[in-house]
């Protein structure tokens, strides 16, 4: 059976939901409206715990982030839209679920020398 991408499981299998579903139509989080596709996120020892418990996609999203992972590759886990992953996140990072480490950009909103220098080094390691 072939899944539409705009759509995802639920998860007993049977139902298939529509991204919007996911966020209850929401478009944005007040927490992270502004939070980059780059932003890190990590789970928090809170989020760890109450993981069990919560929604498949929710809970999906804090246990990926054991190690860090960026807001775009929680979106690409989930197969939903960035702005649907936003919201997510931004509401789990809300409950304490996450942490959000934001990049390191300077007032005018361009990558700072150290961040661009530590990229490079990582680059050159390789």
């Amino acid at each position: 059976m072939t899944v539409d991408r705009r759509q995802r499981p639920q998860a007993d299998g049977g139902r298939v939901v529509p991204n919007y579903a996911f966020t209850a139509g929401r478009t944005r989080s007040l927490a992270g409206a502004d939070m980059p596709i780059e932003a890190l996120v990590t789970a928090t020892e809170l989020g760890l715990a109450k993981a069990p418990g919560m929604a498949p996609e929710m809970r999906a999203i804090v246990e990926a982030s054991t190690e860090p992972q960026s807001l775009a590759e929680i979106g690409a886990l989930l197969g939903v839209p960035v702005g649907v992953a936003r919201v997510l996140v931004s509401d789990l990072a809300a409950e304490d679920h996450l942490a959000v480490h934001l990049p390191l950009v300077g007032t005018d909103g361009r990558p700072r020398r150290e961040l661009l220098e530590r990229l490079l080094d990582g680059l050159r390691a390789r």
